[in-house]
């Protein structure tokens, strides 16, 4: 694998290295291990790109037809062949297939020096891929912080999606280009750090559809349909996300907790106390962490916050 650091940008973005990629040599040869809709994507988008995809391999039939609607590429269920067809080899296997996965390619000697290996999980370290480094490979993750619906939406979404990137430095020019050329933006996540980062890219996505859940079944207690409390909200949803990208997070917090109205917050706790008990302590302790947030942004002082969090605290 051949690579160089010209063209190499670096733009700080929040404390955080964002890296812009040009005038970096690849191989294009490309082998996608599992045909789930992140593979089908990768494998679409890249060959778009000018990159040789060789093989996709998976277990499953239906994988083969999806991969067959969006690219000719040969297929096949041996993922030693696939492998080692190829000079960048990813694995999109479930996160707990990818370590055996990866060793049954290893023990066929499936891999080879100047290899690149790639997982694109979010939690999992790159030791996953230790036995094609023992191989000679090199080893990287590289995990998309979006959510894919199916293949289209993710075709269409990975463009202007952040990466967060496991690499060791020797080859991080040649996955900042990769991201590159998926469309996506790379930040650098220490591997001791991916749990976290994790649980940060599944709150702002997994917790968000859960809280949002958690309005609908309050609509529901006053006979608002599932389906009609979610199109209610749509336009207070979409008003709220467009103040977060302008202003931020601290910023974008309005209502009662931010102007420090205990009147208002006393009505919702009673209400929910008689007609939907069950909703009351995840309300409580979303309304806490309010209260932080409204003190950073400088909406209510500390007797204020005290005085919420009192309220918020009662039995």
């Amino acid at each position: 694998m051949t690579g160089t650091e010209d063209g190499l940008k670096l733009k700080s973005s929040v404390g955080q290295k964002i890296f812009l990629v040009s005038g970096v040599k690849m191989r294009k040869k490309v082998s996608i291990i599992g045909a789930g809709v992140v593979g089908t994507a990768i494998g679409h988008i890249l060959k778009k790109k000018g990159y040789e995809i060789v093989a996709f391999a998976s277990r499953s039939k239906s994988s083969f037809d999806r991969v067959r609607v969006y690219t000719d590429i040969f297929v096949t269920t041996d993922v030693v062949k696939a492998a080692s067809l190829a000079d960048l080899v990813f694995i999109t296997t479930q996160d707990d297939q990818i370590e055996r996965v990866c060793e049954k390619i290893a023990s066929g000697n499936g891999f080879k020096p100047g290899q690149i290996v790639f997982h694109m999980s979010g939690t999992l370290s790159i030791e996953a891929l230790k036995s094609a480094k023992e191989a000679g490979a090199s080893i990287a993750s590289a995990h998309p912080m979006q959510s894919f619906a199916d293949v289209d939406l993710a075709i269409e979404q990975l463009s202007g999606t952040y990466f967060g990137v496991t690499a060791d430095k020797k080859i991080r020019p040649q996955v900042f280009k990769l991201v590159e050329d998926l469309g996506g933006i790379s930040i650098m996540v220490k591997d001791e750090d991916k749990p976290l980062y994790h649980a940060a890219a599944c709150a702002a996505s997994n917790y968000l559809v859960a809280i949002l859940r958690f309005a609908q079944e309050i609509y529901s207690s006053m006979d608002i349909p599932h389906d009609v409390g979610l199109k209610a909200m749509w336009p207070l949803i979409q008003g709220t996300l467009k103040n977060i990208e302008w202003k931020g997070t601290s910023q974008a917090l309005t209502g009662p907790i931010a102007r420090g109205d205990t009147g208002t917050i006393e009505k919702h706790l009673l209400a929910l106390k008689l007609k939907l008990p069950g909703a009351l302590d995840l309300y409580k302790k979303m309304g806490a962490y309010a209260v932080d947030v409204a003190l950073e942004k400088g909406s209510i002082d500390m007797g204020r916050a005290n005085e919420l969090r009192r309220l918020l605290e009662e039995e």
